[in-house]
């Protein structure tokens, strides 16, 4: 009797498990189609210890806006714009500038086109780094650009714990200032909030990677020159997101 005891509560147990994980996993399934999952994802981003930093980076206020690139794309005429990652960010540095002016720092391959579009509406003596083709890059070389102990940073919500590490590795210390992505979440949208889903589960998997195993295509500061820095790229590659 008690092995057939101890049978039957085993197979109760294991049965339960599978109960609870099974709806666990139909539960996660239902949220990406929801804003509960990407919110949660941002939520659990804010958490996140920053690496140290130096002091004078901790007590100094923010004395720039950086803004990280996006991406590009290509319009009717086939001609190289930025695409609606990259334009958001635009607009989010320009309504902070026009509350608080500061210098402006553009990283990344679409700083020239970055630059162009903030110059359009009325905002000029912008910093360009040109060179660099990921979030490692985007705060070796800045840090490299120009001194800076700490500024707004200038990115989407779901980049932004990655690109903060990132700028804390390098000494930078960040305020965010999230831009939104092209589509809003809305629940009555499963589409809009599938897609705030992927972005998030792609940071996830991002953050983890660069924490657990480094880029290694990621330059350091030493690679290039500071006449690198300036000079836009002749030809940029076209991408979605960071």
């Amino acid at each position: 009797m008690r092995f057939s005891e101890r049978m039957v509560t085993l197979f109760r147990i294991i049965n339960i498990t599978f109960i609870l994980g099974s709806t666990s996993v139909i539960l996660v399934i239902i949220s990406l189609f929801t804003p509960l999952f990407s919110q949660a994802i941002v939520y659990i981003f804010s958490l996140l210890p920053l690496p140290d930093m130096p002091s004078a980076a901790m007590s100094s206020p923010p004395t720039a806006y950086v803004v990280l690139g996006g991406g590009l794309t290509n319009d009717h005429n086939n001609q190289i714009i930025l695409n609606r990652y990259s334009l958001n960010r635009a607009r989010t540095a320009a309504g902070a500038y026009h509350d608080l002016p500061l210098p402006i720092v553009l990283s990344g391959a679409e700083a020239p086109w970055l630059g162009q579009w903030l110059m359009e509406h009325g905002i000029d003596g912008l910093i360009s780094e040109n060179a660099s083709m990921n979030t490692c890059e985007n705060a070796r070389f800045t840090a490299k650009r120009i001194p800076l102990r700490h500024v707004y940073l200038i990115t989407d919500s779901y980049h932004m714990a990655r690109a903060r590490r990132q700028f804390a590795l390098n000494g930078i210390n960040s305020t965010p200032l999230p831009a939104p992505l092209p589509v809003r979440r809305d629940w009555m949208k499963p589409a809009y909030n599938l897609s705030h889903s992927r972005r998030a589960v792609y940071e996830v998997a991002a953050y983890l990677r660069d924490v657990i195993r480094p880029q290694m295509d990621c330059r350091h500061a030493k690679d290039v020159t500071s006449q690198q820095l300036l000079t836009p790229r002749g030809s940029v590659a076209k991408n979605s997101d960071e």
